[in-house]
């Protein structure tokens, strides 16, 4: 692990810059969506990320070797570069799960990104080997899927008691406490904590508040609400000034900047 490096990783994605496809069926339940951006695409020199519970995996590509970049959840917003000249092809987990692709614990991942030298046994060069030759997003898709699948990646991320908590949590889009996940699941404050920060390297409290703050965004976004306060109250908060200072903490700007 020591060798590692970090790195800050583009991952909102904007219009122009990649193109989506959807995971086929068996693994629906695990990868929420690939995308890929070629280095044709328009010269966009940083993106933002905003706060999320996700865990995504992403290669940058060049004409004949890659980097691969695996990033766990971030708990506060961040502007990073991203470089011309370059193909990005990610995989983006549906949140709150998180396949063991390498020997590397959910907390390591939190707020920063760790270069592999290699995936589910596969050096890093002949990944992208395979990946440069897979020519635009549905073949990359197929070739990553067949390499899960070999690997029965699909079977090594049911954590039942972390999964049915996250699906509870993104259920009820962060409006429920955590003393009424436990109760639901029926378990201890204290395992779910445990399972928490075991499985995901957040605590339950901290997950329900970046899927109640992606709820919010958008909801922003969509402009329905015509103040803040009803967003606020759409949104689960306390009142408007709960919610406002629950943004600023998470996305470094104020609601109306949003």
């Amino acid at each position: 692990m020591g060798s590692q490096k970090s790195y800050a990783l583009p991952r909102e994605n904007r219009a122009g810059l990649s193109v989506e496809c959807r995971p086929s069926r068996v693994f629906s339940g695990l990868i929420e969506k690939f995308w890929f951006s070629d280095k044709d695409c328009p010269n966009i020199k940083t993106f933002e990320i905003l706060p999320d519970g996700n865990f995504d995996l992403v290669f940058i590509l060049n004409d004949s070797c890659g980097t691969l970049l695996f990033a766990g959840p971030y708990t506060r917003m961040a502007a990073i570069p991203i470089f011309s000249g370059k193909e990005y092809f990610g995989v983006r987990f549906r949140t709150g799960k998180m396949p063991m692709l390498a020997d590397i614990q959910p907390a390591e991942l939190v707020d920063t990104v760790i270069e592999l030298p290699k995936m589910l046994g596969m050096s890093i060069d002949s990944l992208s080997e395979c990946l440069i030759s897979a020519r635009g997003i549905d073949a990359k898709r197929a070739f990553i899927e067949l390499i899960f699948q070999k690997a029965g990646i699909e079977l090594l991320v049911r954590r039942i008691l972390c999964n049915r908590c996250t699906e509870l949590i993104e259920l009820c889009k962060g409006r429920i406490k955590v003393h009424d996940v436990a109760c639901h699941v029926g378990t201890s404050m204290r395992t779910l904590e445990r399972t928490f920060l075991r499985d995901l390297g957040i605590s339950p409290k901290m997950f329900i508040r970046l899927v109640r703050f992606q709820n919010t965004v958008e909801k922003l976004k969509n402009g329905r609400y015509p103040t803040l306060t009803n967003v606020a109250y759409n949104c689960g908060y306390a009142d408007q000034s709960h919610f406002i200072k629950d943004f600023q903490e998470l996305a470094g700007r104020l609601p109306s900047a949003a």
